[in-house]
């Protein structure tokens, strides 16, 4: 499954990302790695994404978001 095909609210970690090597480099340095969590905070009409991970909020565009594949992961508490 990858970020594309996600609803606003879902929680996901990431497992891998498949794209070129400059493309996971610029992910890498965002904080988009394997392991890192992330929540869908919105979707453009375009297909993009507003995404939360950790304290920032990061958008990608739909080609991006369908090169992260991720796997479900629980929900954070809230505080």
């Amino acid at each position: 499954m990858t970020l594309r095909g996600c609803a606003p609210g879902t929680h996901a970690r990431i497992r891998r990302i498949t794209t070129d090597a400059q493309d996971r480099l610029r992910l890498a340095e965002l904080g988009f790695v394997r392991g890192a969590e992330v929540r869908v905070v919105g979707r453009g009409a375009t297909g993009g994404l507003l995404l939360a991970l950790g304290d920032a909020r990061v958008a990608v565009d739909d080609a991006t978001a369908h090169a992260v594949d991720i796997e479900p992961a629980p929900a954070a508490p809230r505080a």
